[in-house]
């Protein structure tokens, strides 16, 4: 556990940890193959489609409950690659239940357009899909709405109080979606949602619900038929991203182990899973 990497709150990073962070995305946008910002971000919707949300209605109710365990897959992947960049970085998590004066809305550090006389890398990306239907070639874009009518903490300790796993994720993804709608312009669309430098970090904020949430209930009441679930396209099986710390990271100094349900114990470190691979 000594070696874990800690997701800080954009709310507590260090002058030098958003350099790094946007160091991370810059180089990584730079990148044409499937290491970079546009192959990955693409693996969410447009072009390649693997998101499991429950707006995709061709899947089943039970199906749906992937939505969480896919996007830790997910974010472990990018966190990964982000990485491969910077090798300490780790992945900050956006908290938008903050109010003023903490924090208004979308945190300064991803709506300033510039920094030092260069494009800041965490305020928009430019897409470059040319083969898409529509052709997506310009810079993601979006329309935040009024900062107090984000979710609050009232509205993560809802969620975090429904012991039911499908009652909990059900709220977790109502919040989720409403974070979404909120930024609205490309955050908006599930198309585009990943292509937005802030999606990594609201995710993150997910993630650490999630987890917040399993140090209380455990995993005993996830179905164990969606154990063995392969998170396409990355390798994990739904039991390999239990828990944060088999991935090697925590979003505290403390530290809970949490029993895999339908196992006997805590499922290994698993190998990075990108289809085409990264870190």
């Amino acid at each position: 556990m000594a070696d874990l990497r800690i997701r800080l709150g954009v709310h507590n990073l260090s002058d030098a940890q958003v350099s790094a962070f946007r160091d991370s995305y810059r180089q990584m946008m730079a990148i044409a193959d499937n290491r970079g910002y546009q192959y990955l971000a693409g693996l969410h919707g447009t072009p390649s489609w693997y998101c499991w949300h429950h707006q995709q209605n061709a899947h089943t109710a039970q199906s749906m409950q992937l939505f969480l365990p896919w996007h830790r897959a997910y974010l472990y992947n990018w966190e990964m690659a982000m990485r491969d960049r910077v090798p300490d970085v780790t992945l900050p998590w956006w908290d938008w239940t903050l109010r003023p004066p903490r924090q208004n809305g979308v945190p300064q550090i991803f709506s300033d357009r510039s920094v030092g006389g260069q494009p800041n890398p965490l305020a928009s990306f430019r897409m470059n899909l040319p083969n898409t239907q529509p052709p997506l070639m310009r810079n993601t874009a979006r329309q935040p709405g009024d900062p107090a009518e984000l979710p609050s903490q009232a509205d993560v300790d809802d969620a975090l109080a429904r012991t039911d796993w499908s009652d909990f994720t059900d709220k977790l993804e109502d919040i989720h979606d409403n974070v979404h709608g909120w930024v609205s312009g490309d955050m908006g669309v599930v198309g585009t949602a990943a292509f937005d430098p802030i999606f990594w970090s609201h995710h993150a904020m997910i993630d650490r619900i999630w987890w917040l949430w399993q140090t209380k209930n455990g995993n005993a009441n996830i179905s164990t038929e969606l154990l063995d679930v392969v998170l396409a396209p990355f390798t994990f099986r739904v039991r390999d991203v239990l828990n944060p710390n088999d991935l090697g990271y925590d979003y505290a100094a403390a530290q809970s182990a949490i029993p895999v349900a339908g196992a006997t114990g805590s499922a290994g470190a698993p190998a990075a899973g990108a289809a085409g691979g990264s870190g």
